[in-house]
C-alpha cells in the first residue's frame, strides 16, 4: 500500500543534516563494517565468537573423519556466517579467532598455542580474504537493496501526490494537497507561496496556520527571484530555519515552496532531496494546469457573458424596439388627425396600441421572470386548479394574436384537478401558443389539448409552422437561444421557452418538443403535471 512505503521511505531515510558525497561513502563504510547492522556492535562480535564454538566442536567430530589440513574449511563457515550477518568487522574478529581455535585445539601441540610457519599464515589469509569479500559482496547487497526500497517508497510518495492532486478540484485543494502530503513524508511544517502582483503571497500551509516570520519570506521572495533553492543547507541564508525550494515549469516559477523540519539540526540527504525535487516538479505542473484550466474556464464564462450580453442587446434594440416604434406611430397618427381619420381606422390604431403593448409587457415580464428564476426568488401559489380553465384564460388573453389562426381546443372529460400556481401555468400556455401563432403561416391550425396519461396530465400545443431542426429541440429551451434563420419569422427575446421549462419543472413537471409534428411539419410541445392526491379545493392560496 501507498501509505506503508511512505513509512518505509521514512525508515530508510533518516533526518540527517544535509549530505555530501563523503558523508554517503562513511555511511556505506558504516554499513560495510558493521556498526550499524544488528543489535550492535557487541552482540555482532559476541554471535561471531559463539558461531566459531559450535564450528569448533563440529570440526571436533570430524576429526576423526578428515584428514588434519582439512579441518580449517570447516571454520570458513564461522567466517562466511559472520561475515554475512554482520560485516567487516566481526568477520575479521571470527578469522582470528578461528586461526586461533584451529591453532590450540588442533594443531599439534594440542592445547597449546605455537607457530606452524607458513601454514597458519596461509590460514589466516584465506579466511581474511574470504572475510573481506564476503562482507563487502553483503554490503553492496544490502546497499542496493536499501536503495531499491527507497526508490519503491519515492515511487509511492510520487504516485500518492499525484493521485490526490489528480482528485483535488481547484487550485486551493491543489494547494492544500500538496504542503500537507509533502509535510507527512519529510516530517517537516510546510507553505507555500505563489506569486500575485509581483510578490509573493501566502497562499497555503500545513499544519493549517503555519505562518513565517518577514526574513524567512525574504528568504523566498530570493529564491523565487532567482530560481534557487536557498535557506537552511544551502549555500544561501544557510542560517535560517526554513529551507525554500522554487517550483518551476518551462513557462517559468509559479511558486515557492518552504519546509521547517521538526527534528532540531535536520535536513535532507541527496536522495530525500531528489524526491523533493520530484514532488515539487509534481506540485508546480499540477499548480500551472489548474490555473490554466481555471484561466480557460473564466475566459469560456466572459465569452458567454459577452455573447448573452451581445444576444440581449440585440434582442432590445429590436424586439423592444419594434412594439415602442408601433405606438408610436399610432399615438402620433391619432394626436396629429384632424379628422382625417374615420372611427373604424382610430379604433384599429388603438387596438394596435393595446397589441404592442401587450407584447411589449410580456418581453419585459420574460425578463423578470428570467431573474425571478435564476436568482430562486420565484415562488409557487399553488392551489386547485381545473387546467380547462387556465387553458380558457390564456386563449382569450390571445385571441387577437391567434386571429389570424383557427385555434382548436380538445380537453378530456373529467380530469383531475392540479395542484398549480394559477398565474404561471397561465404564463406557460400564453408562451407556447405565442411561439406557435408567431412561427405559422396564416391560416394554419394550433391544436391545443389535454388529457391523462396514467398519473400525469399531459397538455400539447401542435403548430403547422415551420418546424425546429432535431439538433436544435433541446437547445431551444435554453437562455437566448433562437433556432438559426428563424429570427425574421417572429420578434422575441430567445426567453419564452427557457421560462416555460423553469415554470413547470418548478411544479415538478416536465415540457419537451418534437418536430416535425403529425403530417411531417410543425412542432407539438408537451407539457407533463404529474398528479397529487386529490383534495377539497381551498379557497385561500397556499404559499410554498
Amino acid at each position: 500500500m501507498p501509505d506503508e512505503r511512505l513509512e518505509e521511505a521514512h525508515r530508510l531515510s533518516p533526518e540527517v543534516p544535509w549530505a555530501a558525497p563523503a558523508q554517503e561513502r562513511h555511511s556505506r563504510l558504516k554499513v560495510l563494517l558493521g556498526a550499524t547492522h544488528g543489535g550492535g556492535k557487541w552482540r555482532a562480535y559476541l554471535f561471531s565468537a559463539g558461531a566459531v564454538g559450535l564450528v569448533g566442536l563440529m570440526a571436533k567430530l570430524l576429526e576423526f573423519f578428515l584428514p588434519l589440513p582439512n579441518l580449517p574449511m570447516v571454520f570458513l563457515i564461522a567466517v562466511l556466517y559472520s561475515a554475512v550477518t554482520w560485516g567487516l568487522g566481526p568477520s575479521i574478529f571470527t578469522s582470528l579467532l578461528s586461526v586461533l581455535v584451529y591453532n590450540f585445539f588442533f594443531m599439534p601441540p594440542v592445547y597449546a598455542f605455537a607457530v606452524a610457519g607458513l601454514q597458519d599464515l596461509l590460514t589466516l589469509v584465506v579466511f581474511l580474504i574470504v572475510a573481506v569479500l564476503t562482507s563487502d559482496l553483503m554490503a553492496r547487497v544490502r546497499e542496493q537493496a536499501e536503495t531499491a526500497k527507497r526508490r519503491e517508497a519515492q515511487t509511492a510518495a510520487l504516485y500518492a501526490l499525484t493521485r490526490e492532486i489528480a482528485d483535488a478540484g481547484g487550485v486551493d485543494d491543489v494547494l492544500r494537497v500538496v504542503v500537507s502530503k509533502i509535510a507527512q513524508i519529510f516530517r517537516a511544517r510546510a507553505v507555500l507561496w505563489l506569486p500575485d502582483s509581483g510578490q509573493l503571497v501566502l497562499q497555503a500551509g500545513y499544519p493549517p496556520g503555519t505562518q513565517v516570520s518577514e526574513v524567512e519570506r525574504a528568504i523566498a521572495t530570493w529564491a523565487w527571484r532567482h530560481n534557487q533553492p536557498a535557506g537552511r543547507g544551502t549555500d544561501t541564508f544557510p542560517g535560517a530555519e526554513w529551507f525554500f525550494m522554487p517550483l518551476y515549469t518551462a513557462n517559468g516559477t509559479v511558486g515557492v515552496l518552504g519546509l521547517q523540519f521538526e527534528a532540531p539540526g535536520a535536513g535532507l540527504t541527496s536522495d530525500r532531496r531528489r524526491l523533493l525535487e520530484a514532488l515539487a516538479d509534481q506540485a508546480a505542473v499540477a499548480i500551472e494546469r489548474t490555473r490554466l484550466i481555471q484561466a480557460m474556464e473564466q475566459a469560456k464564462l466572459a465569452k458567454e457573458t459577452e455573447r448573452l450580453q451581445a444576444a440581449l442587446l440585440s434582442s432590445i434594440s429590436h424586439d423592444l424596439r419594434t412594439p415602442l416604434t408601433s405606438i408610436i406611430g399610432a399615438v402620433t397618427s391619432l394626436l396629429t388627425d384632424r379628422g382625417t381619420y374615420d372611427e373604424a381606422t382610430r379604433r384599429d390604431l388603438l387596438w394596435t396600441i393595446q397589441e404592442e403593448a401587450e407584447r411589449l409587457n410580456r418581453f419585459v415580464g420574460n425578463l423578470l421572470d428570467v431573474t425571478r428564476l435564476e436568482s430562486g426568488a420565484l415562488r409557487l401559489h399553488r392551489e386547485w386548479v381545473e387546467i380547462e380553465e387556465v387553458i380558457g384564460v390564456a386563449s382569450a388573453r390571445l385571441a387577437r394574436s391567434l386571429s389570424q389562426h383557427r385555434l382548436t381546443v380538445d380537453i378530456q372529460p373529467g380530469l383531475p384537478m392540479l395542484r398549480l400556481d394559477f398565474v404561471l401555468i397561465e404564463q406557460v400556455l400564453v408562451n407556447l401558443l405565442d411561439n406557435a401563432a408567431k412561427y405559422s403561416p396564416p391560416g394554419t391550425t394550433i391544436r391545443l389539448s389535454a388529457r391523462r396519461e396514467g398519473d400525469s396530465v399531459v397538455v400539447e400545443v401542435a403548430d403547422e409552422g415551420i418546424g425546429i431542426p432535431p439538433a436544435d429541440l433541446e437547445r431551444i429551451f435554453d437562455k437566448f437561444y433562437r433556432v438559426p434563420g428563424s429570427d425574421r419569422q417572429g420578434a422575441g427575446l430567445g426567453l419564452g421557452l427557457f421560462i416555460c421549462r423553469g415554470i413547470v419543472e418548478a411544479h415538478g413537471g416536465r415540457i419537451s418538443a418534437r418536430s416535425p409534428a403529425a403530417g411531417g411539419k410543425g412542432t407539438v410541445f408537451t407539457v407533463t403535471f404529474p398528479l397529487e392526491k386529490e383534495q377539497e379545493p381551498s379557497p385561500a392560496s397556499e404559499q410554498e
